[in-house]
């Protein structure tokens, strides 16, 4: 068991990590297209690079940390040198202004592409051991407590994030975006170290590999592999969200860009951080199968809301049916939110209690292939709805009409796979 310190120290922990993914999801696409002015078909690529770099290291990075052994353990060493190259290359992709032309679209699409990648591989490089080092420095009981404390961090680094991919354009025009970017950068340096030094090596003995003997286990292994194709179903929606919301609010709805950044700020923080005790309370009831699959209908619900503001010309309606689409949206994401650490952490500890095996990195790190391979297509797919003729005559693309509905549909197909697999094999013992 964790102390009250020690327990903070790891949930805040992702504060840093998360605001810089928060400004990647949101502003990585955004920021390419509509502000450096990149052909969106072009920025979408970038990013489905990002996503491939994150694929191939994740899994390998979990392996890998598995089998090491230092006198620090086998996660610390990943987070040490890992926290450092993930802010640099975060920093270098919003600034690429300062070491080339960005008129020149061929050296910007090549400088996307590499600090795209780069910073994908070391946050799977820095996550990947740091997520397996959960199941193996907590308890069940403890884990909900826990992740709680790590999605505080990840909403108020999402939050940050938002409002950061609003203002871009704003900063970029006032020659903002660097100063920013580098207290981004300091702030998840800073936020990784204490969990290194108050947290202990974990007991836990590093994995004899065997290759052939780990995959089959994986494969075998029923609940992961339905909880992953639930991962991978609903990373395809969440991507469709995070890439084109901002354009949505701005065009769609019809919101100035630093008035949206403030109202979806506002949404963040009071819909998605405040939705976090009501979903706890029904996963410590029901179970986290029952959470997730309501919270999924409620996303599908905003979802396909999305469309309306396109259909109507009264300003108050379209604003009115855009934000109540957003609300439904921010409080059914929030359980995917909230919860899938605390599956995962689960489900490593049954699968460890079956074979006697700790393979914590393993499974963490197996993790990446699906929710990339979607996540990698998801972008690929949104260069394409971004490249679609204008809608019914307004400036905005058919694509920020649609791609609601279409989420949707990935959201429908996670449930009716959710529904048929047990994420909840400690339910009686998880206790606040």
């Amino acid at each position: 068991m964790l102390t009250k310190l020690q327990k903070f120290s790891y949930g805040i922990a992702r504060l840093g990590s998360t605001t810089l993914l928060s400004a990647f999801s949101f502003a990585g696409f955004y920021v390419y297209w509509d502000v450096f002015k990149l052909d969106p078909a072009l920025s979408g690529v970038v990013n489905a690079i990002g996503k491939i770099a994150i694929l191939v290291n994740s899994i390998v990075m979990g392996y890998l940390s598995d089998m090491t052994r230092t006198r620090l353990g086998k996660r610390k060493p990943f987070i040490i040198t890992g926290a450092p190259m993930l802010a640099l290359s975060a920093l270098l992709y919003f600034t690429p202004f300062y070491f080339i032309s960005i008129d020149d679209k061929t050296a910007l699409f090549y400088w996307g592409a590499f600090w795209n990648a780069a910073f994908n591989f070391f946050y799977g490089y820095l996550l990947t051991p740091f997520q397996a080092w959960m199941p193996e420095i907590t308890e069940p009981g403890e884990r909900i407590t826990i992740t709680t404390l790590q999605n505080i961090s990840n909403m108020l680094g999402n939050t940050v994030g938002v409002v950061f991919s609003f203002l871009v354009p704003t900063l970029y025009k006032g020659g903002l975006l660097l100063p920013v970017m580098a207290a981004f950068a300091v702030l998840e340096i800073a936020l990784y170290m204490p969990s290194v030094f108050l947290i202990p090596v974990e007991q836990k003995t590093a994995l004899t590999p065997k290759i052939t003997r780990d995959i089959l286990d994986i494969f075998r292994f029923k609940e992961y592999i339905g909880w992953e194709t639930v991962r991978m179903l609903m990373s395809a929606a969440e991507t469709m969200v995070v890439a084109l919301i901002v354009k949505y609010v701005s065009a769609v709805i019809g919101l100035g860009q630093n008035l949206a950044s403030v109202v979806f700020g506002i949404v963040m923080v009071v819909f998605v951080m405040g939705a976090f005790p009501f979903w706890a309370r029904l996963a410590r009831r029901m179970g986290k199968g029952q959470a997730l699959t309501r919270a999924a209908i409620i996303l599908m619900a905003g979802l396909l809301m999305a469309p309306l503001p396109a259909l109507v010309t009264s300003e108050a309606l379209r604003i009115t049916m855009g934000m109540l689409a957003i609300i439904l949206g921010a409080i059914g994401i929030s359980a995917y939110e909230l919860f899938p650490y605390a599956v995962m952490a689960d489900l490593v500890h049954l699968n460890e209690i079956k074979t006697g095996l700790n393979r914590a990195g393993l499974f963490t790190g197996f993790e990446g292939i699906p929710i990339n391979i979607s996540q990698s297509l998801t972008y690929l797919f949104i260069g394409y709805l971004a490249s679609l003729p204008p809608f019914d005559g307004y400036e905005y693309t058919t694509g920020l009409v649609v791609w609601g509905p279409i989420a949707a549909v990935f959201t429908a197909l996670a449930v009716m796979v959710l529904r048929r697999v047990n994420i909840d094999p400690f339910k009686q013992e998880v206790v606040s």
